[in-house]
């Protein structure tokens, strides 16, 4: 056995670039999501690089590695993108897979020490109609996985900072401190949710907030009935992309029942966002020159005050 796993982890070695103190770069990091996820598929973690301690959790659960979805997945889907941060030694996932012949989303991220997979954070969405539109758009969009120019990057300090006023704008409702692209849009759970006409409130509705774009559609005050967004990182950044991954939770008390929308008065909230529970999100930002040009999120209700396997 112990020959075994030598010989599994210098195969890993090998994609990293040869020696032990060799640095983890881009391909070496996308062999690991790789790696990960064909073991997923095989119920089998133990062929998997793994430090003497891993940290691993699904939906905010800690868990044992090798529980939850390691019991239960079937296949990968057909939507897949992999954003890869060198510097931090870490890398993300977002695509979808097969449950038992269902279709799931799955947000990951692996966080390695000494070429060893150290940390391993999951959310996994069980709503298949949604998976299913995840998958209708084919691929993510092409923004995420272009290199920006050089004169288009900003370090990782500016990144994170344009992520967290993102998150600022829609705790107060203000998009005017967030760098919005005057392009951006944003995609949750495969649905775009910006710049939208054809999705609406319902039949009834005299005021479609999907029509607006990012920023136009933060200044409404429509996501007064989120109160907070805590805890909020983001682990994974991508700078030769402009790509932030990070992990949300958005605290919904239930409290608030309509909204006074400017130039067109009191809006009523949906009754699904009327009562408790926390938003559980995944979410990458692409970030040009500093402005946030396009959004993707996987998100699913959890309980009230659910807290993070994560939280720092």
């Amino acid at each position: 056995m112990a020959v075994a796993i030598v010989l599994l982890a210098g195969g890993v070695a090998a994609q990293c670039g040869g020696g032990a103190a060799a640095p983890c770069d881009r391909a070496c990091l996308e062999g690991f999501v790789d790696r990960y996820l064909e073991a997923l598929v095989a119920h089998n973690p133990f062929g998997l690089p793994l430090a003497q301690k891993v940290r691993f959790s699904e939906n905010d659960q800690p868990l044992p590695l090798g529980d939850g979805l390691w019991n239960t997945a079937t296949g990968l889907g057909t939507y897949r993108l992999v954003i890869s941060d060198p510097q931090g030694a870490q890398a993300g996932f977002f695509g979808t897979m097969r449950e038992n012949g269902t279709p799931v989303a799955v947000a990951l991220r692996l966080k390695l020490d000494g070429r060893k997979i150290a940390e391993a954070e999951s959310l996994v969405l069980r709503d298949a109609p949604a998976v299913k539109n995840m998958e209708a758009l084919g691929h993510p969009d092409r923004l995420f996985v272009e290199p920006l120019s050089p004169a288009e990057r900003v370090g990782r300090k500016e990144l994170i900072a344009a992520a967290n006023k993102y998150l600022d704008g829609l705790e107060r409702g203000n998009g005017d401190i967030v760098p919005f692209d005057a392009e951006c849009d944003r995609i949750q759970n495969g649905t775009l949710t910006t710049n939208n006409p054809a999705l609406t409130l319902g039949p009834n509705a005299s005021w479609n907030p999907f029509a607006l774009g990012c920023r136009e559609q933060f200044g409404t005050k429509f996501f007064s009935f989120l109160k907070k967004v805590h805890p909020r990182r983001f682990p994974v950044i991508d700078e030769e992309r402009g790509v932030v991954l990070g992990f949300l939770m958005a605290q919904v008390p239930g409290t608030v029942k309509s909204v006074d929308v400017p130039g067109h008065g009191t809006i009523a909230v949906d009754p699904a966002n009327r009562s408790p529970f926390t938003l559980d999100a995944a979410e990458l930002y692409k970030i040009r020159s500093g402005k946030i040009r396009k959004l993707e999120t996987i998100q699913m209700r959890m309980p009230y005050g659910t807290r993070s396997a994560f939280e720092w």
